[in-house]
């Protein structure tokens, strides 16, 4: 009697095996008579990542403004955390000392002579605080991994770029940073204004300066970094600094101003 049964087990086993042959040709015959002639699309393997914002955490989506709307004050533990790539207008935050640790600081990224012409923003140079050498704001930035970049360029020699050469610029520096340091939250600030007296022979206008702002909040949509309004703190609607605010020259901001600039800062955090 067990010898039938396993004879039956056999048969069945046999014929199982059988039937799996005949579905596996049955499917290789399918599989050739409708292979892909090149003539349909394939998916886009990218298209599963069109809902996830560029650039993460430290960058949001293009083409929007990022304008940092009022917030709750940051205070002093908010202002430590911020690292300023700055022109000669913000340039005394490096030696006024209103930053933590005075004038030995080593928040502020400024070149030796305190300027940063607009037409080198993309390959600018600054005096590294934290040794002294002259390195682009690039190679700080991969050497550093700031939390915060806030960048306030633009107000020097601006008269001598053209609109496309400085959103070209500007987008360089802003897309190197990001690559060299992709943690890093970019703030990118509007430029401060001159006072109704200003005579520099630098040809800044506050025409200009409006016009300037406008190529900043474009490179922002641009890159998805913040845009951060500070003139709003230190100027009038039309771009012309308040008088408390400007130093002698009237460009440079004294303590006043950077202090309302600061903040301006701790009040519109990231």
């Amino acid at each position: 009697m067990f010898g039938k049964l396993a004879a039956l087990k056999d048969i069945i086993w046999a014929i199982g095996i059988v039937v799996c042959l005949i579905a596996l040709a049955v499917g290789f015959i399918f599989a050739a008579a409708v292979k892909y002639d090149g003539s349909g699309q394939l998916p886009d393997p990218g298209a599963v990542l069109q809902d996830v914002p560029a650039g993460g955490e430290a960058g949001g989506e293009t083409g929007v403004l990022r304008a940092l709307p009022e917030t709750a004050d940051g205070g002093q533990a908010y202002i430590d955390s911020l690292t300023f790539l700055c022109d000669s207008a913000l340039i005394g935050l490096r030696d006024y000392g209103l930053l933590s640790g005075g004038a030995a600081n080593t928040q502020v990224w400024g070149s030796s002579a305190g300027n940063i012409p607009a037409a080198d923003i993309g390959q600018c140079i600054i005096k590294y605080p934290g040794d002294g050498s002259e390195i682009s704001a690039v190679t700080a930035a991969a050497a550093v991994q700031p939390s915060i970049l806030v960048i306030s360029l633009g107000s020097d020699s601006l008269a001598s770029t053209t609109r496309e050469d400085f959103i070209t610029n500007y987008t360089t520096l802003v897309t190197g940073i990001q690559a060299a340091s992709p943690g890093t939250r970019i703030i990118c600030c509007s430029v401060t204004g001159i006072s109704a007296t200003y005579a520099g022979s630098d040809g800044l206008t506050v025409d200009l300066i409006s016009q300037a702002n406008e190529w900043i909040t474009q490179v922002c949509a641009d890159t998805g970094v913040y845009y951060a309004d500070v003139a709003s703190a230190v100027s009038d609607s039309s771009g012309v600094l308040f008088q408390e605010v400007a130093a002698s020259n009237g460009k440079t901001l004294n303590s006043a101003g950077l202090s309302a600039v600061l903040s301006y800062l701790s009040t519109h955090t990231v």
